[in-house]
Order: structure tokens, then C-alpha cells, then sequence
């Protein structure tokens, strides 16, 4: 893969987790080319170490609580689920009291792992080989969310042949939304 690991990570968190991952186009699957997966997952959970969970309007704080208690109850229950699964790769503590939800990855084999949508600061990662891209591709459209897609890398053929085939809304490339 030809993307940027520290700039992939750096937008990752951002989409994932900021707003605690209740927008409806805050990132929920990062597919991960097999080559760079742990390198950019030993990138990523040591950012996620570094995140501050918190008051909203308090400027160092990355990541806020989420909207409300049942809220709070179905995110947690996904998370345990996923833990009793062996798929719950990270989760963060959280602050003693209010809504939150420390940031979590869970491992999937792909987006129909994922069924019914998590509004929360949950995040799945995928990976696949260089030459599953279009298999990937059928998958994401297959699913009919299809609002926003993000995609890193420095080769102007590869994101042209994404672009060209992502039934999607907004497509965002090198950058986060």
C-alpha cells in the first residue's frame, strides 16, 4: 500500500471518534491493506492512548459522552459481545461519571460482519490483500449505506479505479472529511 501510515491514523481518529462517533458519517470500517495493518494499528492504539475523554466544551477534550443512557447501554452491550467474541482488539477507559464510551476497535473479516450501525465511538477494522480490492468494493456497495467513503493512497490509478466504482456519496481522498 502506498498510503501514509501517521496520516492514515491522524484521520482515522478524527472520523471515528471525534463528535463520539455519533455522526452519520463518522467512520465505521477501516479496510486495511495486509502490509501495512500493524504498523498502522500499533500507530493508532498508541493515539488512541493519547485521546482525552470529557467535557465537549473543554478544548483538550477529543472525545465527548454520547447522547444518552440508552445509548450508552446499546453501545456497551455491542462491545461486550464483541469482547466474548475475541474481536474486541482495543477499548479505552472512560471518566468516572456521564455517558461515555471509551473509543474501541473491533476486528471484522468485513463490512457484513458489521449488520445493524453502531452510533457510537466504535470502529471495525478489515484487512485484505492488494488484489481483493474489487471484492472489497462489491462488499461496501453491496451494503446500500453508501454516504461516505474515505480512501489514502498516492497512486492516482488506484483511486481513480475506487472513485470510478464506489456507489457512494461523498468520497474523500488523502483527508478526512
Amino acid at each position: 500500500s502506498t498510503a501514509l501510515p501517521e496520516q492514515v491514523v491522524r484521520d482515522v481518529l478524527v472520523s471515528a471518534f471525534q463528535s463520539a462517533g455519533q455522526r452519520c458519517s463518522a467512520l465505521r470500517i477501516l479496510y486495511l491493506q495486509e502490509d501495512i495493518k500493524d504498523r498502522v494499528l500499533e500507530l493508532l492504539f498508541g493515539a488512541m492512548d493519547e485521546l482525552q475523554l470529557g467535557d465537549p466544551l473543554d478544548n483538550a477534550t477529543d472525545v465527548g459522552p454520547v447522547i444518552d443512557a440508552s445509548a450508552l447501554a446499546e453501545i456497551r452491550s455491542y462491545c461486550e459481545r464483541e469482547k466474548t467474541a475475541g474481536r474486541l482488539l482495543k477499548q479505552l477507559e472512560v471518566p468516572g461519571d456521564g455517558h461515555f464510551m471509551g473509543p474501541s476497535v473491533v476486528e471484522v473479516a468485513g463490512i457484513g460482519d458489521i449488520g445493524r450501525e453502531i452510533f457510537g465511538p466504535v470502529l471495525h477494522v478489515a484487512t485484505f490483500a492488494a488484489g481483493q480490492i474489487e471484492k472489497v468494493l462489491s462488499d461496501i456497495n453491496r451494503q446500500g449505506y453508501g454516504l461516505t467513503l474515505g480512501l489514502h493512497s498516492r497512486v492516482d490509478a488506484r483511486v481513480q479505479q475506487i472513485i470510478d466504482r464506489a456507489h457512494v456519496g461523498n468520497i474523500y481522498v488523502n483527508r478526512n472529511q
